[in-house]
């Protein structure tokens, strides 16, 4: 099978499968269908919303500074709210007593809240939160953070905010060691500001302009985690089977914690460093990609059917 628009050589690099869904659908970049609703709706319309016409220049990322920047150069984490010792081990120290049936203005018993941290009724551990500020942030990363069901985030705007003609970009170290990847990246990187620049003044708002930027596009959010919600975030996200960025971000997150608290030290882990065992839930292999000894595929607490594995052991 031969496709008139890609070299040989090009389609060497190509796997058989997609070369094949390629010809058979004929859905090339240069020609899309563009499908359209039928009337009028007002809630389309684009009137209300932020763009040049209505900035003071107020409403301007700081991160529109030409820059790309590889793997994980320019994330930062800050905590910006931390634990108070005294009055959190207090409250737990009330909790405990409370659910056994002790009288709450009994004298302080530093077991009590030990055993809260250590996995006993752990609802008190929401009375205290923990903010981190995380700057240089891709928003690919961010649609993951925001899925803690339990914790709130405030993320700066695309919406609001024009994100200038050359808005800062995070590109993965992958794509960047990979010369004919990272060119074409940066390529596309280029094509993809300029649209939402001319989108921006042609009267577009920023709210519809935005659909152009890349997931790539950093940019800060707060992030606000009940104790107890981040320890069990921390004990998933952190696993270095995720997004590369997430883990960095995570595993920061972690230490900003314990350098203020560090007594909290050894309540924060990974899922499998309780046991060893390795606790990763998805459905890629393991070995090779985890940076843990025990991280073996004769070693998981799951492990997918044949017909839903990704990887190299897949057939």
């Amino acid at each position: 099978m031969t496709d008139p628009k890609r070299t040989g050589e090009e389609m060497n690099e190509i796997p058989e499968w997609l070369d094949k869904k390629r010809f058979a659908d004929q859905q090339y970049l240069a020609d899309p269908k563009i499908v359209k609703s039928e009337g009028e709706d007002v809630l389309l319309s684009d009137v209300a919303f932020n763009r040049h016409e209505y900035n003071d220049g107020s409403h301007v990322s700081p991160y529109d500074n030409n820059t790309v920047l590889v793997g994980t150069e320019g994330l930062r984490v800050k905590l910006v709210q931390g634990i108070d010792r005294v009055q959190f081990q207090e409250t737990l120290s009330r909790a405990t007593k409370a659910t056994t049936g002790i009288a709450v203005d009994s004298p302080p018993d530093e077991r009590d809240w030990e055993d809260m941290m250590r996995g006993g009724l752990q609802s008190a551990l929401e009375t205290q939160t923990v903010v981190f500020e995380v700057t240089g942030a891709s928003r690919a990363l961010t649609h993951q953070l925001v899925r803690s069901r339990k914790a709130g985030f405030h993320q700066q705007s695309q919406r609001a905010t024009y994100y200038g003609d050359a808005p800062e970009v995070r590109m993965p170290q992958s794509v960047y060691e990979n010369a004919e990847a990272r060119e074409a990246w940066l390529r596309a990187r280029y094509h993809s500001l300029k649209a939402y620049t001319v989108a921006c003044e042609e009267g577009i708002s920023y709210q519809d302009a935005r659909y152009i930027l890349p997931e790539s596009v950093t940019n800060y959010i707060l992030c606000e985690y009940p104790l107890r919600e981040f320890i069990n975030v921390y004990a998933y996200r952190a696993c270095s089977m995720f997004l590369w960025e997430m883990v960095t971000v995570m595993r920061r997150m972690k230490d900003a914690l314990v350098e203020q608290s560090p007594w909290l030290e050894p309540y924060i882990k990974i899922s499998c460093e309780k046991n060893q065992k390795c606790s990763f839930a998805g459905w890629e292999e393991v070995e090779g990609q985890c940076d843990l000894p025990w991280a073996r595929e004769d070693n998981r607490t799951f492990i997918a059917s044949p017909h839903l594995r990704i990887g190299r052991g897949k057939k």
